[in-house]
């Protein structure tokens, strides 16, 4: 039966690094969610104006999708996952083909934000990083990767992100069955997660 694993933390944290480095070297063992794929479809409204939406905020995510998607693939069901292009914020055209695999990583800043989503999992990893930290790799990423100035990316950060995750996410720390540092050096928490990972599917 497949196993639904979120992996949970802060945006900049290192979420995404270290899950993108547990299925670089995998044999097809292991498939990812990325929770951000479910933001919703705002084709009805402008880029201005969908530039202006909570993205850190549970409301930007269709859960109704997502949990749907995650009941298929734990009945061993593949799924037609969406793909979002945050160049424009909106959801792409194409769809991404994911299997039921024996693990399927769920990974993203809200994916425990709705108690639906949260019944479907079965273990909690969370990515603890300081949020200096992260705020210093959004705004080397934001800058990098969507043109955006170190002004904007702190507002961002002091009015919606910070807040955000202190408020939906921060509190899953406790709850969680592993947590790694994300603070340095990410193959740590990789190596760790890939042990962890191989003690529980051998239970």
């Amino acid at each position: 039966m497949t196993k639904l694993i979120a992996v949970v933390g802060a945006s900049g944290s290192g979420k995404s690094s270290v899950v993108a480095r547990l299925t670089a070297g995998d044999e097809g063992g292991i498939s990812v969610v990325h929770a951000d794929s479910y933001y919703r479809d705002l084709s009805h409204l402008t880029f201005e104006e969908r530039d202006r939406v909570n993205y850190d905020h549970p409301d930007a995510i269709e859960f109704e999708r997502l949990c749907k998607d995650l009941r298929s693939l734990k009945a061993g069901e593949g799924i037609e996952a969406p793909v979002y292009d945050f160049s424009v914020h909106n959801r792409a055209a194409e769809t991404q083909a994911i299997d039921a695999t024996d693990v399927v990583i769920v990974e993203g800043i809200l994916v425990l934000a709705d108690p639906s989503t949260v019944e479907l999992i079965d273990k909690i990893v969370f990515i603890e990083t300081s949020l200096a930290t992260c705020l210093k790799r959004r705004i080397e990423r934001d800058r990098t990767e969507r043109g955006r100035s170190e002004r904007s990316v702190r507002d961002f950060w002091e009015t919606r992100a910070a807040p955000m995750f202190l408020q939906y996410v921060a509190p899953w720390r406790d709850r969680a069955d592993l947590v790694l540092s994300g603070e340095r050096d990410l193959s740590a928490a990789h190596e760790q997660l890939s042990a962890w990972l191989l003690a529980d599917t051998s239970q």
